[in-house]
């Protein structure tokens, strides 16, 4: 999820994806350009996505957008709520389930 503290410009789907691979060129070069990351879903109302990396380039996406700290000259902060190897696990949270 991305968080905007000064309000700002919210992102279509294709700028939070061009977004995206900036931060991964930014901190890791053209080879961090090249991940195969996928914007599966994104609600542009909350900014929240739900993004498809390979295993082995999970390490780099997650660092390159905690790092990242302004868009359009404005501060923001990425925050990863979950991760998962399987797709059905991203939709519910255990912790909140209620018995």
């Amino acid at each position: 999820r991305r968080e905007l503290p000064d309000g700002g410009a919210r992102p279509n789907a294709a700028q939070f994806k061009q977004l995206v691979v900036t931060a991964l060129r930014e901190l890791h070069g053209e080879v961090g350009a090249a991940l195969p990351v996928d914007v599966l879903t994104y609600e542009e109302k909350t900014l929240s996505a739900i993004l498809r990396v390979i295993t082995s380039g999970l390490v780099k996406l997650w660092s390159a957008l905690t790092l990242l700290g302004f868009y359009q000259n404005r501060r923001c902060a990425f925050r990863v709520l979950q991760t998962s190897p399987f797709l059905l696990a991203l939709c519910g949270n255990s912790r909140e389930l209620v018995l």
